[in-house]
């Protein structure tokens, strides 16, 4: 695994570039992979609750969302 290899440093994304890219998009809600660091992070955008959403990798386990008006649940499976 490439990832592996690469510092945790870089293998996640910088706060403030997700807000601008949010506060651009005029959205709360974020949904990305890539940093092989899965989890839900809570965070605020234009002064609003707003949540960046990162998928694991599909390599020993495959990821999904489920997602409701009131709640947000990141799921992984075995392949």
């Amino acid at each position: 695994m490439r990832g592996a290899e690469k510092s945790q440093a870089i293998m996640d994304v910088n706060q403030d570039t997700v807000e601008q890219v949010m506060r651009n998009a005029n959205v709360t809600r974020l949904i990305h992979g890539h940093t092989h660091r899965p989890a839900l992070h809570q965070l605020r955008v234009n002064n609003q609750p707003a949540e960046r959403i990162v998928l694991g990798d599909w390599d020993k386990k495959g990821w999904y969302i489920h997602a409701t008006p009131s709640s947000t649940e990141l799921i992984s499976f075995t392949l």
